[in-house]
């Protein structure tokens, strides 16, 4: 599970469950191979980039291949390569609700947003990480659940790897 997360199993399972604490943090102004350094340190994909306390954007991967791609320098400020208009949630969202968000939006990554100030992150790892602890307990299929292990980690698949 994230650092920072805890688990039940009920139907009322919520993002602040399953959210991680330690998220990369980066300024607007910092330069892509900072925000790399930054996302290897704690091992993630993306960043979220915060001007002052406020969410200014997400750098992720994809968004560094692309800049890799455009024969970009590693001096480039994530400012010019972040994805600036970000879909966020609260801690209180529902896991089937942020998967759509993530699947709708065709990220891997979202920012969980308290009161306008970044809180948390989920990423499709968590999610794998928290389905796969529910398999592990036999949970999957419980039939107060509202939320079915088994079509969430086929949407992440079917996600992942574009598969119909």
């Amino acid at each position: 599970m994230p650092s920072g997360s805890r688990c039940r199993y009920d139907s009322t399972v919520e993002l602040a469950e399953i959210m991680t604490t330690n998220f990369a943090v980066v300024a607007p102004e910092a330069t892509i191979a900072d925000a790399s350094r930054r996302m290897l340190e704690i091992d993630t994909g993306a960043a979220v980039v915060l001007d002052g306390e406020d969410l200014a954007g997400v750098i992720s991967e994809r968004d560094m291949l692309r800049a890799i791609r455009d024969g970009v320098g590693s001096d480039e400020v994530v400012a010019d390569r972040m994805t600036r208009h970000v879909m966020t949630a609260a801690p209180s969202t529902g896991l089937p609700e942020a998967m759509a968000i993530m699947v709708d939006g065709h990220f891997r990554h979202l920012p969980i947003v308290d009161s306008g100030r970044v809180v948390g992150m989920v990423s499709m790892r968590d999610l794998m990480a928290w389905a796969s602890l529910r398999l592990r307990h036999g949970s999957a299929l419980d039939a107060e659940d509202d939320v079915d292990t088994v079509e969430l980690i086929a949407t992440i698949h079917r996600m992942r790897t574009g598969a119909a």
